[in-house]
Parts: structure tokens; sequence; C-alpha cells
């Protein structure tokens, strides 16, 4: 069993599919990436996998539990990251970091993680200040510090590294893996190839279809192979 599944899932607006017949699952320590072109549904699908949209049919569990059953601690363990984060207009970036430490009761070993995450990322000089004052890249690094400071389980970004320059970027992607190998799952939605990680596999949306392309030869090949699944875009 997988940390995240979807199991032949439906969604849609008004009377339009955008989805049908979808199913996927991760696992522990995974790094897979979500390719497609604009507009191809990825950031849909990434909402819905997180419990930000409602199914039409279906079910995706976490850790063996479907998602509207998850408790507060568990759903905890699944960090989504928007393409465009949101953030509280009344509070500073670190008001932030304490809100979400004490909402899940950190104790003083992830206070610290959160503090590094933000030195790392170049922003707790900033903190002080709020998120809307921020740059775009600026808000991304915030918004991925917190959801690394979490320690998740499963990890979901769309298009996390989209405004971030290069060394940022890089950065991220060494923090995508060292919480990998610590056993968390991890999709990301990306329009081009990492420069550090090598994934797992790559899914492929695309007219409707998503399937796994082939890691080793090319990764964001537009043909697919294999472990083919249908859905409406």
């Amino acid at each position: 069993m997988g940390i995240l599944e979807a199991r032949d899932i439906a969604f849609g607006y008004g009377r339009t599919n955008v989805w049908e017949h979808v199913s996927l699952a991760l696992e522990p320590g995974e790094v897979v990436l979500l390719v497609g072109e604009n507009g191809a549904g990825k950031s849909t699908l990434l909402r819905c996998l997180a419990g930000w949209e409602r199914l039409r049919a279906g079910e995706i569990t976490f850790e063996g539990t479907t998602l509207e059953k998850l408790s507060s601690k568990k759903r905890s363990r699944m960090a989504f990251v928007a393409d465009v984060p949101a953030f509280y207009d009344d509070l500073t970036a670190y008001e932030h970091v304490e809100l979400l430490g004490r909402a899940n009761r950190w104790e003083s070993a992830r206070w610290n993680e959160a503090d590094r995450l933000l030195e790392r990322f170049g922003i707790a000089s900033f903190c002080d200040q709020y998120p809307q004052t921020f740059s775009r890249g600026m808000r991304q690094k915030l918004a991925c510090s917190l959801a690394l400071a979490l320690e998740p389980a499963c990890l979901l970004l769309d298009e996390p590294t989209g405004p971030l320059d290069p060394t940022s970027a890089t950065i991220l992607e060494d923090e995508i893996a060292r919480i990998a190998g610590k056993g968390c799952a991890v999709l990301m939605s990306c329009h081009h190839e990492l420069e550090t990680i090598v994934p797992t596999r790559v899914l492929k949306l695309d007219n409707g279809t998503l399937s796994t392309c082939d890691v080793a030869n090319e990764p964001f090949a537009v043909s697919a192979h294999s472990d083919t699944m249908h859905a409406e875009s």
C-alpha cells in the first residue's frame, strides 16, 4: 500500500469532467515528477490529491485512511505547496512559522529545523516582514520552508522551482532529496529537467491520459509506454 493512493478518481465542473478513472500511488522515498503542457490539468490533480477539491467519484487515501476521515494530526503529515502560495495578511513571515509550530506542538528540534530552512533559503533576515511585501520568489521560499519544516510523510509541490533563482532552486532540490531520503514521498509538477534530482518516476499528463515515462532515456518525452491511466482534461 502506498503512502498516498488515488483509486479511480473523477472530478469536474458543471457537466464537464476533468478526471475520470485516474489511479496512482506514491511510495515512501519516491520523488515523482508530474509533467505536461500548460492547461493539461496538473494543478487540478495536485489539488485533488491534497484534498483541496471534492471528487465526483473514486477515493484518495493517505496512509490507509480516506482524506475525508483524516485526523488533524495525520493531515499534518501531508504538505502541499500550491502554485501561488497563500498567507495570512496580518501575520509576519515568522508568525506563520510560530502558528504552524504551535498548531503541531513542535519540539525544539523541529523549531531548529524551521530556522535552518529559513537561513538556508536566505529569508531569515526578512521574517519580521509580511509575506505580501515579498517578491514571488521569496514567498515561494517561505512556503517551501514551512512545508519542509513539517517533515511530512508526503509532500506535494506545484511548480515549486518556477519562481526561484537558480541557487534557490538547487537548494530546494537538495532539501527535497534530503527529505525523500528520510522516507517522504514527493510528487511535484515541473516543466523542466531538474539539476540534481533523478526522479524515481515521471508521470505525464497529456490529452486526458496519465502515463509513466522512461526516466532513464527520455524523462520528459512526449511519448510514454506503461502504466497508462485514463482521464478527461
